[in-house]
């Protein structure tokens, strides 16, 4: 590994230890919470008195699993 670009740039190795602070990983943890807690509660009803029942439901499946697949992706 001493031969690697970043060994050689002088560079940190990236890892969990060269992350956030916890506090600012907790904040950002609940900040996303709290944006599905927002869609949920807003976007559910609009999207049925705009698009229908089936379409509302669909469209909030699919749109969880984006979002809950991009949030426990491992980096």
């Amino acid at each position: 590994m001493a031969n690697s670009a970043a060994a050689k740039r002088g560079g940190k190795p990236r890892g969990k230890a060269a992350g956030r602070g916890t506090r600012l990983a907790w904040l950002h943890r609940w900040w996303k919470v709290a944006l599905l807690v927002a869609l949920v509660t807003i976007g559910l009803p609009v999207a049925h008195a705009l698009f229908g029942e089936v379409a509302a439901l669909l469209g909030g499946a699919i749109l969880f699993g984006f979002l809950l697949g991009r949030w426990t992706a491992p980096r």
